[in-house]
């Protein structure tokens, strides 16, 4: 409905019949996994991020024994912070970049009014713009910029810089 699509057209797009969408749209069956994946691609939604959206609560508190982590082979750390409400639209990482290292910022559309902030807990850090500006920043440091912006941010330190995101999903 927010897109304007009728039952019928997202049906066609997604090759299954209008009657078994309006089941699934109204409770009565379960997708399988391939069609709730096509139907995710469809609507843009992850489908972890989706996974993740089931807590109905006001609140949320996460113990960092239980902090979901993102290990990658340069051996960076990517810690999701309590974000995970019902339709939350603010994502939180705790990432610690090792030397080197660099993260694209997820760029979003610009008729989408999100945001971005950025604050670094110790190190230094290399924000790049899509001016390629370069904005070094250090501990107590912090940048809020548009989600539409393009930003890369890189560690070209010689230790490992931690840093708060946190802005409109996704961000990577």
């Amino acid at each position: 409905m927010q897109n304007n699509y009728t039952i019928k057209e997202v049906a066609q797009k997604l090759g299954i019949t209008s009657s078994l969408l309006s089941q699934i749209e109204n409770g009565k069956i379960s997708p399988s996994l391939k069609s709730l994946e096509s139907l995710l691609r469809f609507y843009c939604v992850n489908l972890s991020e989706f996974f993740r959206q089931v807590e109905q609560k006001d609140y949320i508190i996460i113990k960092a024994e239980n902090a979901e982590r993102i290990v990658a082979k340069s051996g960076s750390i990517i810690t999701l912070l309590a974000s995970k409400l019902e339709n939350n639209v603010l994502e939180t990482y705790s990432v610690e970049l090792k030397p080197e290292i660099s993260l694209q910022i997820k760029q979003i559309n610009e008729k989408t009014n999100g945001e971005r902030f950025i604050y670094i807990i110790s190190g230094k850090l290399d924000a790049i713009t899509e001016e390629k500006d370069c904005h070094q920043l250090f501990p107590g440091d912090s940048m809020n910029f548009k989600s539409h912006v393009a930003c890369e941010v890189k560690n070209n330190s010689k230790t490992d810089v931690k840093f708060l995101i946190s802005g409109f999903i996704p961000l990577f």
